[in-house]
Formats: C-alpha cells, structure tokens, sequence
C-alpha cells in the first residue's frame, strides 16, 4: 500500500467535524447505538500504513519498546502534560489500531518533544475499543493505569509490543511484564481496577462522545483551546509536521 503522502500546505486550517479529510477511510467506519462502539472494520484501510505484512508491522517481542519518551512529563489520567497548558490535542485511539502505531512512531515524539515537554500543549488519550477483545483488553489496563497516572507509559509499551489483531496478543503475560517495568505503578492495583465498573462507564462516555464528536476512524484529532469546544483537525499526514502548523494555530488563539 502507498505511504502517507507528505503535507502538501505549510497551513493546515481548523474544520468543522463534518466527517470527512484525507483520513475518513483510513481504519474503520463507526456505528454507535448507545453507549456502545459497533465497528465496520475495512481491511484494506488497517494495512494503509502496516506495510501489508502480516503483523501489521508491529514488533512481536514482549519486551521490545523503551517508557523514555514520556518520561518526566506531568500526568493526570489520561492527560499527559502541564496542567497549565491552554492548549489540549485529543486523540481518539484503538491501542491495536495499526495506524495509531504508526502515529505514534511518525508523529507523537514530534508533539511531545515540541509542544507537550516544553509546557506548550496536553494530550488527551480518548481510547476506543472497536477492533475486538485485545482492543478492549488493552483499553480496559491502560484506563486503570490511568488511575495511578501511568497510562501514558504503557500506551507507548502496548503500541511497541502490538501483534496481530485479534490474535490474543494482549495476554495476561505481556500485560504484567509491560506494566511491571513502569516505576510506580501498582500493577495488581491496575489489574484489579480494570475490571470494575468505573472503568466499564469510562469507555462508554467516551464511545458516546466519539459518536458524538463524528469520530469515524482511528487515530481521529480534536484540538480545545481552553474551555471552548473542541473542534475537529485534519493532518494532511501522520508525520510530526503535519501537526506543527495544527498546533501553532491553536497556541496563536
């Protein structure tokens, strides 16, 4: 499958949430009746930025990924970054969403390293569930990790450690060895919390809120400034400059 294509405009312009933009296609389609997420998944769309290999591109170690590049930043849940930053990018994600890898690797450590380390900018993980168990498995601990302010840490290990979807990879093995390397974190505590209704509730608002919000695929972008309504931002790619022109926008007002 052809990369990415790089940003064609040094500007990128704020959108209205009106479903479409050069990712509409790119993962899944959603349905929401509910609280609940039902999915669509299109097969072609998950390969876009997989390399059409048969892991998706994703390591196959359980020990392979490093928690250095969020490390020192401020957490509070799902939030990572200055509590006093204006600026939030939400990112609505599935953790065995290949594509969401692939922003990670691409993009993320752009963000983070010039907006979100140097007070600029938060991210808000919005976690969704609508590939299958390991989706949900995966989101359920990343939430409770949340809890502890540590989710941030084992998002980036699960996403460095994502298998095939669906394929079991989210093991109770992986899930105690990734977590057990993340200084801080209770990990029986974490293990614990994720089968509670709390966490259950939490995943439901935010599948409502994605239904919401038109979010029809993953990785979907919000951008709030302060307490306004957050509004919809279209990458021209998944490359860290993509989003540069996105977020300087926002800073500006």
């Amino acid at each position: 499958m052809p990369p990415v294509p790089k940003p064609k405009s040094p500007k990128q312009k704020r959108t209205k949430p009106d479903g479409g933009g050069p990712f509409a296609n790119r993962t899944l389609l959603l349905a929401i009746g509910g609280a609940a997420v039902v999915a669509v998944i299109l097969v072609v769309a998950s390969l876009v930025l997989s390399g059409g290999d048969d892991n998706g591109g994703a390591t196959t170690g359980p020990t392979s990924g490093a928690t250095t590049l969020v490390d020192g930043i401020p957490q509070e849940g799902t939030v990572l970054g200055d509590p006093a930053a204006t600026v939030t990018l939400l990112t609505y994600e599935d953790i065995q969403c290949p594509v969401c890898r692939r922003y990670t690797e691409a993009g993320f450590p752009t963000i983070v390293d010039e907006y979100v380390r140097t007070g600029k900018v938060k991210v808000d993980f919005r976690g969704l569930e609508f590939l299958g168990d390991d989706s949900t498995k995966a989101l359920k601990v990343v939430l409770a990790a949340a809890k502890q302010d540590r989710a941030w840490q084992l998002i980036e290990l699960l996403y460095a450690n994502q298998g095939r979807e669906n394929s079991g990879w989210v093991s109770d093995g992986l899930i105690r060895e990734l977590a057990g390397r993340i200084d801080g974190l209770d990990v029986d505590t974490m293990l614990a919390d994720a089968e509670t209704p709390a966490i259950k509730e939490e995943i439901d608002r935010v599948a409502s809120e994605a239904a919401d919000r038109r979010v029809q695929g993953t990785p979907w972008f919000y951008v709030q400034i302060g307490d306004a309504e957050p509004y919809e931002v279209q990458p021209t790619s998944l490359e860290g400059p993509a989003f540069q022109p996105i977020l300087d926008d926002a800073l500006r007002g």
